[in-house]
């Protein structure tokens, strides 16, 4: 299936839900957001299409920027997940590094260990069996028109896949900074709590609003 096919396949929607909010609790390893409500996906599919001819089909990939230490540079992280109708799994997960905010495309390394800005895993399984990751290779991915497309190349048949498909933007920052006239965390304490400014008000995600399609126009 050519990419022009699967383009026709998706529906590039992105869901504009209300101002509820999701904390991040402190932790000493890397952040986890824990929502607390699940917002509905976005309308579309995203697609998987692997080189062993496998077609796997998710919801919208998801584009999650934590600004845990304001003065730095934003953590970027891009994740994707999709299964077939035999239960045949392809994952990806890649961290970006904070210029793909402007740039909107990059080109990671992949490798079989903990990502960092400028690597990215990527694991397949077939049906009933545990998925594997790729021991190396590239993954290359852009952002267009309320798309994320790209692919995953130099390795094996099964991990080795092109995907196309909707995504979502999350934005969080330290709780102290969405609260306003609130005092900045402290650079030697402990990882602050996160909270998924959903609305993208606060300063440090207000340049995102219009990224993760967000229909409402935020004022200053």
């Amino acid at each position: 299936m050519g990419h022009a096919t699967l383009c026709t396949l998706l529906v590039a929607a992105l869901a504009a839900a209300g101002c509820a909010r999701s904390e991040v609790e402190p932790s000493q390893g890397p952040t986890t957001v824990v929502p607390r409500s699940e917002r509905p996906a976005p309308p579309g599919t995203f697609i998987v299409m692997t080189n062993a001819g496998a077609q796997l089909t998710g919801g919208a990939a998801r584009i999650d920027i934590r600004h845990a230490n304001a003065p730095q540079p934003p953590d970027v992280e891009i994740s994707i997940s999709a299964t077939s109708g035999s239960g045949a799994t392809w994952s990806a997960l890649t961290a970006a590094p904070p210029e793909f905010l402007e740039t909107l495309s990059l080109t990671a390394r992949v490798v079989d260990d903990r990502v960092v800005p400028g690597t990215a895993t990527v694991q397949a399984g077939r049906a009933n069996a545990e998925a594997s990751a790729a021991p190396a290779g590239l993954m290359s991915l852009r952002l267009y028109d309320g798309r994320l497309m790209g692919e995953a190349s130099r390795m094996d048949d099964e991990h080795a896949a092109r995907f196309d498909g909707p995504f979502t933007v999350t934005c969080a920052v330290p709780a102290a900074v969405a609260a306003v006239d609130a005092p900045a965390p402290s650079a030697d304490g402990p990882p602050p709590t996160l909270i998924v400014d959903e609305a993208f008000e606060s300063a440090p995600c207000r340049p995102y609003a219009a990224l993760g399609g967000w229909s409402r126009k935020v004022q200053r």
